[in-house]
């Protein structure tokens, strides 16, 4: 058995998935020439599997974070899992700040005790706040927004970053 396909070849239910036809208009980066690439699925997976989450993140925001890992690179072949992806990975850091926090309250409230706590600064608090608005937008309003990958990457990416920093890993004990 062969993995090549002969163009035209009809593979039935191993078929891949078609692009959503909106991925025309977006570009997948520049090689080292300067010259565009086209946008694929495997670059939008190699900015995904980029984002980290530390081994003593709690299983509730890491499954999020991980949904929104996987969801991204699936945009490719249907575009509204964007805005989606990156709606878990706002979930992730409201659920990640609930247990980081021990108390319940809505996303604002956890929001402010953590910059009242110390555990985040005003910057931060700020930008977790847009992140906050851009979900309510999403999950409340039912408006799907329109975003570039580019755009999603920050929205995931800060979340992953603002999770790893609530739940760091351990140093080692080794020196190393």
């Amino acid at each position: 058995m062969s993995l090549w396909t002969p163009p035209g070849a009809d593979l039935g239910e191993f078929a891949a998935p078609d692009p959503d036809p909106r991925m025309v208009n977006f570009g997948g980066g520049f090689d080292q020439d300067g010259q565009p690439r086209p946008l694929t699925y495997r670059r939008l997976k190699e900015v995904a599997d980029s984002w980290v989450i530390t081994s003593v993140t709690p299983e509730g925001p890491a499954t999020l974070l991980r949904t929104a890992r996987g969801m991204f690179p699936l945009g490719f072949y249907f575009y509204e899992q964007v805005p989606v992806a990156s709606a878990q990975s706002i979930y992730a850091v409201e659920v990640a700040l609930k247990e980081r926090l021990e108390q319940g309250g809505n996303f604002q409230t956890l929001i402010n005790a953590a910059r009242a706590q110390g555990l985040i600064s005003a910057d931060v608090a700020d930008i977790v706040h847009t992140g906050r608005r851009l979900r309510n937008k999403l999950t409340h309003e039912g408006k799907q927004p329109v975003w570039t990958f580019g755009m999603a990457d920050q929205i995931i990416g800060a979340s992953y970053k603002l999770v790893s920093e609530l739940y760091p890993e351990p140093a080692r004990s080794d020196g190393a």
